[in-house]
């Protein structure tokens, strides 16, 4: 049975500190919606750029800006997958907004229904993404003022686990993980398919519904200091690949329609989603696995379901009357070894950096890292983080691949197949996070 809770009772979240300066904060979007054709990334299925956009869909940026008087982290994030060159954007948006670059966080929803922008500018798209991400940093940081925060959450069952075990042995002509590679479609279309063997007890990507999974759906209201609804923070774990390989056209995915579902519902809103450790968490359903055809509609269902979830949570939470904190921040390159097959190519690079911070605001706590983690490792750090409200923001400030946790190299499949690490990372990993959480506490 479906569980329910509301974590939502506040004790000013640390907020009411003596002497402590008036907490401030500035949110904006911009549009980024690809005007002219430009290529997906996400699934090396497709073959060609996208075909327009998706009913009325469309895609963000999202800025929001806090400020205690002293310090300023800015939290970037684009409802595409993958922002290349991380680092020359977090100084952009430093300079416009006022901050080191170390402040800002820079990260994407992952949605592979969108584009990857680099300042490479490989198309006119991407100096479009520019314009308008600087844009909304820069109004952002004009839109700063006082503001009340409070945190909850709830539950969703949108995600599913995705490690699925091949229950028989079978022999099939037309899929080998269907996002990635078919004789049907793409890249490796044939009109002479070969049959290919799947063996019981092999992992493979698709629907685990036994699997565990991350279901928090955690909330941040924050509200200006006259109580108007100014913004609202989003985490949940789950990829964004309800529309898949096949899918030829621009959507928000199930995460944008959650945002227009949110801001619907509670006017003046603005909303940022932060993806959370979903690594090996898609959402229950997934065009071109399992059976499942590209649906946008059934994208929609989720964003609206999960977006109902969001609604109840931030109805039920009561900022803190008392604005004012203070922003404290840990930085830290963590190495992790390196895979042992990877050494073959070069011995002498033996670590993977993992540039990480954390990020306390009162009773609040926010930790980054750059890639896929596996959600039972999201979980651990959250429950060793020194706060109430411990929030993980996967896919920011760069990327490095997948993070499966230990026992996961046991049954193999795709995440760890194609990991950059070794076996040994998730514990000595989580030594190394909980150092650096601890410098905050």
């Amino acid at each position: 049975m479906r569980r329910f809770f509301l974590c939502a009772l506040m004790t000013s979240l640390g907020l009411s500190n003596s002497g402590a300066q008036t907490l401030k904060a500035g949110y904006a979007k911009a549009d980024i919606t690809p005007s002219i054709p430009v290529d997906m990334a996400g699934y090396d299925l497709r073959n060609a750029p996208a075909e327009g956009t998706h009913g009325t869909d469309r895609l963000y940026a999202r800025v929001l800006i806090f400020d205690d008087g002293r310090t300023r982290v800015a939290f970037a994030v684009s409802d595409v997958i993958g922002v290349r060159e991380p680092d020359v954007w977090r100084e952009r948006i430093g300079k416009i907004a006022g901050m080191p670059a170390e402040n800002v966080l820079v990260g994407d929803v992952h949605n592979h229904a969108a584009p990857s922008p680099t300042i490479k500018y490989e198309s006119e798209w991407d100096r479009q993404f520019e314009k308008s991400l600087l844009a909304a940093a820069a109004e952002a940081a004009r839109n700063l003022q006082p503001v009340r925060i409070a945190a909850g959450s709830g539950l969703s069952r949108v995600g599913m686990n995705r490690r699925q075990v091949r229950p028989k042995d079978t022999l099939s002509t037309l899929t080998f993980d269907e996002n990635a590679r078919s004789q049907s479609f793409g890249k490796s279309k044939t009109d002479k398919p070969e049959p290919i063997r799947e063996f019981a007890g092999v992992m493979r990507l698709g629907a685990n519904p036994s699997g565990p999974i991350d279901d928090s759906v955690q909330v941040v209201r924050i509200d200006a200091g006259n109580g108007k609804p100014l913004a609202v923070m989003i985490h949940y774990a789950c990829h964004g690949t309800s529309l898949g390989g096949r899918n030829s056209k621009i959507s928000g995915e199930w995460m944008g329609r959650m945002q227009e579902y949110v801001e619907k519902q509670f006017p003046g809103v603005g909303s940022i989603y932060l993806q959370g450790a979903a690594g090996d968490i898609n959402p229950r359903v997934v065009g071109g696995l399992d059976g499942y055809e590209d649906d946008v509609n059934t994208t929609w269902a989720l964003g609206d379901e999960i977006g109902r979830e969001v609604a109840r949570v931030y109805r039920g939470l009561a900022p803190d009357p008392a604005a004012g904190g203070t922003i404290r921040l840990a930085h830290e390159t963590i190495l992790l070894p390196r895979a042992y097959r990877e050494l073959f190519d070069d011995f002498r690079n033996t670590a993977v950096s993992v540039p990480t911070t954390a990020v306390r605001i009162g009773d609040l706590m926010w930790i980054t890292f750059p890639g896929e983690m596996f959600h039972a490792i999201g979980q651990a750090v959250k429950a060793a983080a020194p706060t109430p409200y411990a929030h993980f923001m996967g896919y920011t400030n760069g990327y490095i691949g997948y993070f499966p946790e230990q026992k996961a190299y046991t049954d193999g499949g795709y995440e760890v197949a194609t990991t950059h690490l070794d076996p040994a990372s998730e514990r000595i990993y989580l030594r190394a996070i909980g150092e650096l959480m601890q410098r905050l506490r």
